[in-house]
């Protein structure tokens, strides 16, 4: 066990990082923390340990825990959320969830599942091709412009990459 896990195991303690404060569980607003792809709020009513002297957080693995279990849930919640107004936008657009499925390479009926029933995360990089389709439908154009350049028994990958540059 690290001096630092052992030291963040306890109620209070001087602070490792500076030497001069003292080491509290504090529990604010206004903090945030890195998870996965985004920067999101810490929930104010989560305690860390954190100098008064420095400010240095001193999170151990229960704290850890709490932590990614707070973040995950809104992670969760921003993911669904992008998917489910995305896809608003293109169905106003007259684009249905069968057309974004066929382009992605998505099992037919995924989006239906993935947006009534809230049991799986979409992933960052599903949630965010939604988003730029939805921001330019002809994207989905050009994705199966693609498909079809890379299909057939002469596939070539380099001038596809030659004709999306071009193409935008």
């Amino acid at each position: 066990m690290s001096v630092r896990t052992k030291l963040a195991s306890k109620k209070e303690f001087r602070c490792a990082e500076c030497g001069k404060g003292i080491v509290r569980p504090i529990a604010v607003g206004g903090r945030q923390a890195n998870y996965r792809t985004l920067t999101l709020p810490v929930p104010a009513a989560l305690e860390i340990p954190t100098c008064g002297n420095c400010g240095t957080e001193w999170i151990n693995d229960s704290v850890a825990r709490k932590l990614d279990t707070a973040l995950e849930k809104e992670f969760r919640s921003r993911m669904r959320e992008l998917v489910t107004v995305s896809l608003a936008r293109l169905s106003e657009l007259s684009i249905s969830k069968a057309s974004v499925e066929r382009v992605l390479g998505l099992s037919q009926g995924y989006l239906s599942h993935l947006t009534t029933t809230g049991d799986k995360t979409p992933s960052e990089a599903l949630a965010s091709d939604l988003a730029l389709l939805a921001q330019d439908p002809q994207r989905i154009h050009t994705i199966e412009t693609l498909w079809k350049k890379l299909s057939g028994s002469n596939p070539d990958p380099a001038g596809v990459l030659g004709w999306l540059s071009t193409a935008a």
